[in-house]
């Protein structure tokens, strides 16, 4: 099964082994690519432990579960990117996320995320919304 992330890659060579703890994202992209992974196979504490420390706080893993598993994944769309290559410290990511909600409606949630490293680890700090 091609990984969910969309880079046609097995699940099993791509965003698996980041979701289970057995490598760490090199870039800013494999993160939001991962952390798109996580959502699509429900994987919270993977989206938990991810999240920056200054800003867990502002996720409600309940909510996460509950959006994750009610809605049914289809594709992700990388519109751009900057900074977040293995030697930055900081990198954006915006994308778009193509799913289907409990009730049969399509939506595509478009976000501007800013990521961060530290300790050379990737977390996701805060993302923008677009309407």
């Amino acid at each position: 099964m091609n990984c969910f992330c969309g880079s046609n890659a097995p699940f099993e060579n791509c965003c698996q082994p980041f979701i289970i703890g057995a490598k760490k994202p090199s870039t800013a992209e494999e993160l939001m690519r991962s952390r798109y992974s996580a959502y699509a196979t429900g994987a919270v504490e993977y989206i938990i432990k991810t999240t920056h420390p200054s800003t867990r706080k502002f996720h409600d893993a309940e909510y996460i579960e509950k959006w994750a598993q009610s809605s049914v994944w289809q594709k992700l769309e990388i519109v751009a990117k900057s900074g977040g290559a293995a030697t930055d410290k900081k990198g954006t990511v915006e994308f778009k996320a193509y799913f289907t909600e409990a009730n049969g409606e399509p939506q595509v949630h478009h976000e501007h995320s800013t990521f961060q490293k530290e300790l050379g680890k990737w977390f996701f700090v805060a993302g923008k919304i677009f309407s």
